[in-house]
């Protein structure tokens, strides 16, 4: 049996033991009687006290919780954790803790919390940590230091048990009462005597089947003060039970009265006592938009509630909330005089803090408002300059707002859900590719999403995810599959589809089931999610109804020619020939059921024999990339009838989600300048807005007729394709080898005067220039580093730096 063949029938172990046979799991035995019933919303602090006889050479710490820990080592804090992961492949953390201990009495502290309840960042399992420390000696002595019934616990109740969700997919509310907190616990010389016993329980025989060490660095952090006071005012307290701490916030939204100010700096500020029934309020503004833990600095009175509303961007001068997904919120209890204070397990993404000021005690005074940030770390960028001030700002909130959604996964928003959706996720690890050309993230998202997979074929929307709360999306399984062709072409990697490929198989049998008699996906249930598409007041794809949907089937094609292709790759003859024969009824069926003459456009679905008037950009973009060519007679059509400016009105405009897709189908048919022109006309709304991110709509906020304020995330990396177009649309960047090794380059300067990227590659970088000469020539410089060969009108260049003329484009 050759070795390619016995691949086939054979898995490669991606499981580790993790931890040595003494490590336990460990809770608070209140808590921990049974593997039914959980117990919610449970904080716990945790404490092991142990002597070293030296100081040691190294020392690292393995750490893991369900739900969330945070860890500090001799009173310092560590880092918090872990990382998304399915428990059936569980993710530990491994920290550097060695320039923390020292000879003599060495504490770990743990604060952890178990949610109890699945969100779409976490599937819940039993109250639980681990931890092992490995500490070495320059003697080749080595101690370790297990989590089990030596260490010492408390429930931690300075964290209100009864705190709403913030939403669906995300745990808590934090309601933290400071003067409930045991002062000093993070200390060795604290007393624990009263503390009791951990119980411990076997790690093998757990819900966790598989222990893993993480596979994507720690986060990077770093701490930012908020130094702008951007409003202050009043408002009548509405009181409600904590559980309905999000009501009670909500419902005094319509008190608030903000003066109109000029922002000011700011260094301290005190409110003075108000009497009960009203509050005051305060708004702080951060320089930019950041991710991270409120940390806040206050003196004031015992029993003093300050109320925290997190915000991307303020209606009127309010940070709003809604009761169904967006309730960003914290509430702190002071303590008498000087409290420091930051959120422990609750992340949030915001511009702006505004505190509702519950002070009927006396005064309160803020000294610091900042944010504990935390990203992805990158070690390096791409860079882009342009002499267009409109592309070089639009690039700038693009590159913000991936950075702000790459987090231990790539997340659809920073602020309202956190979650790790397959559709999104596809398209930002595209442009990440482009701005890092890390692929870490797109490697664990891929392996992730297949984690999910059913017996049937069909992968969850998002994961991992334990709340449940949709069915999944079909064409988020088809980005799945077509998403591991995009992994490949930037990063070079062969073997993940290797590894895969029996579940894109399986994943492709599941879709079978719906073909009908022209090869033609029909009533495929769960959601039929194409895009978001224009709204709130415009027109919507007309993708709900069932029937023949155009977008899925064009979908449903190209997961069928990237599969063939790998087919290809992996000597599987069998499914090649399937794929082939499917292709080709699909290329057939499309053009000949789904067209609307009339319109000169694809429409989008078929239902009971009679074609949607809906025509939208989504669905006739995914025609031009899928199924015809730049002078095909219907691809000119499309052109006319759904892209040109003077189509506008009758076309459904897709959202940014689908802004690629929009982008390379235009890019195709040599129409760069035209999707540069939508770049700017919808892009620009959010710079005059004054936003630093990109939106997941076209709108934020959205009032209704009857006074009603609906509004979307204002951080949505989804549409942070922009950072593509340069490199694709205006250097008509293509890569023809994996990871870049070869590439064309077929530049359209779009009118743009000057413009300079540079493309990060695993040898350095591919430095790209495009400028206008006094003679109305254009110029191309271009940097290639070993190993790396780019063409440009069919000449090849390799390593070097290089002046290419660039032919005027007609």
């Amino acid at each position: 049996m050759t070795g390619a063949i016995h691949e086939r029938f054979a898995r490669k172990s991606s499981v580790s033991d993790g931890w040595s046979g003494q490590t336990e799991l460990i809770w608070h035995p209140a808590e921990v009687e049974t593997h039914y019933e959980q117990p919610r919303n449970s904080f716990c602090y945790f404490r092991k006290t142990f002597e070293l006889a030296a100081m040691p050479v190294s020392a690292t710490i393995k750490i893991f919780a369900d739900s969330r820990y945070k860890l500090h080592v001799n009173g310092v804090y560590i880092g918090r954790g872990p990382c998304r992961s399915d428990p059936r492949m569980q993710y530990y953390d491994e920290l550097d803790i060695s320039a923390y201990l020292r000879p003599g009495p060495n504490v770990i502290a743990v604060l952890a919390a178990h949610y109890g309840y699945g969100t779409g960042q976490s599937v819940s399992r039993i109250p639980a940590i681990a931890a092992e420390a490995t500490v070495d000696f320059d003697d080749h002595l080595q101690v370790k230091v297990h989590s089990d019934s030596s260490w010492k616990c408390l429930l931690a109740e300075a964290f209100n048990r009864e705190a709403p969700r913030i939403n669906g997919c995300q745990g808590p509310i934090e309601i933290y009462d400071a003067g409930l907190a045991p002062g000093g616990w993070l200390e060795t010389g604290f007393d624990d005597v009263s503390w009791i016993a951990a119980k411990g329980r076997g790690i093998q025989l757990s819900p966790f089947w598989n222990w893993a060490a993480r596979d994507i660095p720690l986060l990077e952090e770093s701490e930012l003060a908020a130094n702008i006071i951007a409003g202050i005012g009043t408002m009548t307290e509405i009181p409600y039970p904590v559980s309905q701490l999000h009501k009670q916030i909500h419902t005094e939204e319509q008190s608030i009265r903000m003066q109109v100010k000029d922002k000011e700096r700011f260094d301290e500020y005190m409110f003075a006592a108000l009497p009960e029934g009203e509050a005051s309020v305060i708004t702080f503004e951060f320089a930019e938009t950041e991710a991270g833990y409120l940390q806040l600095e206050v003196t004031g009175c015992q029993g003093d509630v300050i109320d925290a509303v997190h915000a991307e961007e303020l209606w009127e001068g309010k940070a709003l909330i809604n009761l169904n997904s967006s309730r960003s919120i914290d509430r702190f209890i002071l303590t008498e005089g000087h409290n420091v204070l930051e959120t422990s397990f609750a992340w949030r993404a915001c511009k702006y803090v505004q505190f509702r000021l519950r002070n009927h005690r006396g005064p309160v005074t803020f000294h610091r408002v900042g944010l504990r940030t935390r990203k992805y770390p990158l070690k390096r960028t791409a860079e882009m300059v342009c002499s267009d001030d409109r592309l070089s700002g639009i690039w700038d909130i693009s590159a913000r707002t991936l950075r702000l959604c790459m987090q231990d996964g790539f997340l659809d928003s920073s602020s309202r859900e956190q979650q790790q959706w397959m559709g999104d996720g596809r398209w930002q690890a595209v442009i990440n590719y482009h701005y890092s050309g890390d692929s870490r993230l797109h490697r664990k998202l891929l392996k992730q999403i297949g984690q999910s997979q059913d017996w049937m074929g069909m992968t969850k929307s998002r994961y991992p995810d334990g709340h449940h709360n949709f069915p999944p999306i079909p064409s988020f399984c088809l980005a799945w599959i077509c998403s591991f062709k995009d992994h490949q072409t930037y990063s070079g990697d062969l073997e993940l589809i290797q590894e895969w490929w029996p579940n894109v198989v399986l994943a492709l049998r599941w879709f079978s089931a719906y073909e009908n008699e022209y090869g033609l996906l029909a009533d495929v249930p769960y959601w039929s999610f194409t895009d978001w598409g224009e709204r709130p007041d415009g027109p919507v794809p007309d993708d709900q109804r069932g029937g023949m949907i155009t977008p899925l089937n064009l979908q449903y094609l190209e997961a069928l020619q990237i599969a063939c292709e790998f087919a290809g790759q992996l000597n599987d003859a069998d499914a090649k020939e399937v794929y082939l024969e499917k292709i080709r009824t699909l290329k057939s069926s499309i053009p000949a059921l789904l067209w609307d003459e009339s319109k000169g456009a694809y429409a989008d679905c078929l239902v009971n024999g009679a074609l949607s008037d809906s025509i939208s950009e989504p669905t006739n973009a995914l025609a031009i990339l899928h199924l015809h060519e730049e002078k095909d007679e219907r691809a000119i059509a499309i052109y006319k009838n759904v892209f040109e400016p003077e189509a506008r009105k009758n076309v459904t405009a897709g959202s940014p989600f689908f802004m690629l897709v929009i982008c390379r189908a235009l890019i195709k048919l040599g129409k760069a300048k035209r999707a540069l022109e939508l770049i700017q006309e919808r892009y620009g709304v959010m710079l005059d807005a004054g936003s630093d991110t990109t939106w997941e709509i076209w709108e934020i906020f959205h009032q209704q007729k009857n006074g009603q304020v609906n509004f979307s995330s204002a951080s949505h990396a989804w549409g942070a394709s922009p950072i593509v177009f340069v490199f694709e649309g205006i250097f008509g960047f293509q890569s023809i080898e994996p990871g870049h090794r070869r590439f064309s380059l077929s530049p359209d300067p779009c009118g743009i005067e000057e413009i300079q990227a540079d493309l990060p590659v695993e040898a350095g970088e591919i430095k790209m220039k495009l400028y206008h000469t006094t003679t109305q020539q254009w110029k191309l410089e271009l940097g290639i580093p070993q190993g790396y060969v780019g063409t440009v009108y069919g000449e090849e260049f390799g390593a070097g730096s290089y002046i290419i003329d660039v032919p005027t484009k007609k």
